[in-house]
């Protein structure tokens, strides 16, 4: 469990939730497992139809349902939906939606996920929740918040930034979609998750969704808006309207807010309700005077004012690459063990904190059997407070799985392969097992060190702390993800195979502040990595003391 320090970002204003220990929304991998067990079960579905003609209407809409939402014509990759920022909301949406019943009932008849031989089964019964389809939501406002995405193109399934230039002038800078995908938003997707914001008290995020329902809406015939009862989940223009004046108002915003109660109050012009929001914010406007037009500027930008961490996200999915080009790379030869095939590092960062980049520590091999070896041990990630207890907040999005080095020759070979780069004890006490994490739809990690503050160290009773870590990939990730320094204006891109090494404590025993990171939100991609962290018990002759202090 990494130890969270910082909590900064506009979108986590809730510290803390209560959740479940895995879901749908907080690891990519089980929407992808989901949806190749839907394609083979409507494949036998199918099969069923053609051979039996006693499907019931329930299957054959199950069946029709799957082909318009997810066999688009011309896109062949299904897991491109649960990679998709878009594809997985409409995917965590579809499936939330779905009658567990049915899915049962097309089990039984066609045997897809049936236990056979001890084989895995899929639980039906674990279809993504409504906490699934909120995170969802909330996923994408943070998405289009921290990377400025352009929201009528992210209507449309198009991931297209935004940067602002000197004279506030915003534009489209880059794409980063490389397919054009034909995932959509609706008025009914905008606005909810424009609520989900709006109840976590991010109203500026929340005034951009209501914006966007409200031109998604435009030109439709006022009856198609309006009448909820053709359409239940379809949001009415009145709606929109309020619930956009109620979130200006929350920003103090009376002036801007006052058109739109106005605009609601001459389509409902009885609604008492409507009819004193109106009264309030004019005399709000009286009271207050024109003090719009800075917040008027940057909700014409549509781009909030970020944090570090959020702009250093921002520049590694614009920019790809880290922001140095004084890089240097070397072969490396640690220990006898790597003279014959030394090991690629590529420094970072020279002064406190080392921190350098190996590149091909691990074959695709090794990777996708460290993934599969994790994915059944997967379970919510969790944070440690200043006091030592472990809590689940949104402030971390991914799911942990570990790997001690006696489950399989195959890691205790790659953590012996550890500690010949790092000429360190990765032996059990001298360093933990791997922790292998799998990352949610716009999965991060909020700016945080790994090593243990000395409180947390008092009521854990812990006798050690860690000194190092070492990060490898085991994925690729198609846009963001990286890997952030805050303190030392660092972006490390997640390069597969490659393993991100980094002092967390000084040889002289303090902390190393410096070292403080963060993970990116996942854009587009599905994340795996795998932390080993290395102990100082064990490791005293193999890290001693420097000749100086600082050291």
């Amino acid at each position: 469990m990494l130890v969270l320090v910082l909590l900064q970002s506009t979108l986590f204003a809730t510290v803390a939730y209560a959740s479940k220990q895995h879901g749908f929304s907080t690891a990519v991998v089980r929407l992808e497992n989901m949806l190749l067990f839907e394609s083979r079960l409507i494949d036998e579905i199918r099969q069923y139809i053609t051979d039996t003609d006693g499907a019931s209407e329930d299957l054959r809409r199950y069946v029709e349902d799957f082909e318009h939402n997810i066999l688009r014509p011309g896109f062949a990759d299904l897991a491109y939906h649960a990679r998709h920022p878009v594809g997985a909301y409409r995917l965590v949406k579809r499936l939330s939606q779905t009658d567990s019943r049915i899915l049962k009932h097309a089990q039984l008849l066609t045997g897809v996920g049936v236990a056979r031989d001890g084989d895995d089964v899929i639980k039906i019964s674990e279809l993504p929740t409504e906490e699934d389809l909120r995170m969802s939501a909330l996923a994408l406002a943070r998405l289009q918040d921290i990377y400025h995405l352009d929201l009528r193109s992210l209507t449309r399934g198009q991931l297209v930034m935004l940067s602002r230039q000197s004279d506030g002038t915003v534009v489209k800078q880059k794409r980063l979609s490389r397919v054009e995908p034909t995932f959509t938003l609706e008025a009914e997707d905008t606005v909810y998750i424009g609520d989900m914001a709006y109840n976590e008290e991010d109203y500026l995020n929340a005034v951009l969704w209501y914006l966007i329902t409200l031109d998604l809406t435009e030109g439709k015939e006022m009856a198609d808006i309006t009448d909820d009862t053709a359409n239940d989940s379809a949001p009415g223009r009145v709606q929109v309207l309020v619930k956009l004046g109620d979130a200006l108002t929350k920003l103090q915003q009376h002036q801007r807010a006052l058109p739109f109660y106005n605009e609601a109050l001459q389509l409902e012009p009885n609604n008492q309700e409507i009819k004193s929001k109106v009264v309030e914010s004019e005399r709000q406007v009286t009271l207050q005077g024109d003090v719009t037009v800075k917040m008027g500027k940057l909700l014409q930008g549509a781009i909030p004012y970020q944090q570090d961490y959020e702009n250093l996200c921002y520049r590694s999915a614009l920019q790809n690459q880290a922001p140095s080009s004084r890089l240097s790379c070397t072969f490396v030869r640690t220990s006898p063990q790597l003279y014959l095939s030394p090991a690629k590092m590529e420094v970072l960062h020279e002064t406190s904190p080392e921190i350098a980049l190996y590149h091909d520590v691990i074959s695709d091999q090794e990777a996708a059997m460290m993934r599969e070896l994790a994915l059944k041990e997967l379970k919510r990630s969790p944070v440690v407070d200043k006091n030592g207890k472990a809590f689940l907040s949104n402030f971390r999005v991914s799911e942990t799985g570990w790997l001690h080095d006696n489950t399989t020759e195959l890691i205790s070979k790659l953590s012996r392969r550890v500690s010949y780069i790092t000429g360190l004890n990765t032996e059990y006490p001298s360093a933990e097992s791997f922790q292998v994490v799998n990352y949610g739809l716009g999965g991060l990690y909020v700016p945080h060190v790994d090593y243990f503050e000395e409180d947390q160290v008092r009521h854990m009773k812990r006798p050690d702390n860690r000194i190092l870590t070492f990060l490898i990939y085991l994925s690729e990730v198609e846009a963001g993800g990286a890997t952030v320094f805050p303190q030392i204006n660092l972006i490390v891109p997640a390069v597969k195979n490659a393993a991100l090494m980094f002092r967390d404590m000084k040889r002289s025993g303090d902390f190393e502040p410096l070292s403080m990171h963060a993970g990116c939100p996942v854009l587009i991609g599905s994340k795996w990595i795998a932390n080993k962290w290395i102990l100082d018990r064990g490791n005293e002759f193999r890290r001693p003391c420097g000749l100086t202090p600082e050291e």
